[in-house]
């Protein structure tokens, strides 16, 4: 019996790395429904290209992060998401009609921004300019979100997984001890939030599942909410 128990037993740092490596690989696909939807359509409406922006600078100073780690997850979860946010960024200029060499210009700057924090400060410096970037990345489209009359061009998909690839991360950062993973994980999850708040009302979602848009599990999963605010209503379905 001790050495089935011994057998079965899991180590803790084994655990950490399942789950860093589980929030990379939500985190690969995190900007797909984007890319998917600019693809699709030329309709980019309520898109911020300046978010897009600091999203291949965060991506590419995340992977720099991870290669002087040698971290596993950040590699894996920085390497597509660079070529994702990278792809992202062109098509929101097209579609903007914003001049890319914008962007280029961005890159051009943070590159050199880049090696001089490894020089200064080696991988914990580089980390906390990650921390940085990221902490800003979303303002941009906070801003948008609130500023613009529709925000049809932005895909809810995106937003829902870079809140549960922001938890991953928040999880795996507490478990390693990074607290610039962290941080920057919180702030993405909460800004996340806000931007689907404004893209998804929580008010017309319930509308929605109460009245059947996702079927019978749909209307399952807000009934006790209905419950609460309308007995009638719930009892009645």
């Amino acid at each position: 019996m001790g050495a089935w128990t011994k057998n079965r037993h899991v180590p803790l740092d084994a655990l950490i790395s399942s789950l860093g490596l589980l929030a990379a690989s939500v985190g690969i696909v995190t900007g797909v429904p984007q890319l998917v939807h600019l693809v699709r359509s030329p309709d980019a409406s309520g898109l911020s290209f300046s978010s897009s922006v600091l999203g291949v600078l965060g991506a590419g100073t995340w992977l720099t992060y991870g290669l002087l780690l040698m971290d596993p997850a950040q590699l894996l979860g920085n390497v597509p998401g660079l070529a994702c946010a990278a792809a992202t960024a062109v098509l929101a200029a097209r579609r903007l009609g914003v001049p890319l060499s914008r962007g280029l210009a961005a890159v051009a700057a943070w590159v050199p921004a880049v090696f001089a924090a490894h020089t200064a400060g080696g991988a914990a410096l580089v980390g906390a300019l990650a921390t940085a970037v990221s902490l800003v990345r979303m303002v941009p489209q906070v801003r948008t979100a609130f500023g613009s009359g529709s925000l049809t061009g932005l895909a809810p998909g995106t937003y829902v997984l870079t809140q549960v690839s922001a938890t991953l991360w928040t999880v795996y950062g507490l478990a390693t001890a990074q607290p610039s993973v962290v941080v920057c994980s919180v702030v993405s999850a909460l800004l996340a939030g806000v931007v689907l708040s404004r893209r998804l009302p929580p008010r017309h979602v319930v509308r929605a599942l109460h009245a059947g848009r996702f079927g019978l599990p749909g209307q399952l999963l807000v009934r006790p909410l209905i419950a609460l605010v309308r007995p009638g209503v719930a009892l009645a379905a």
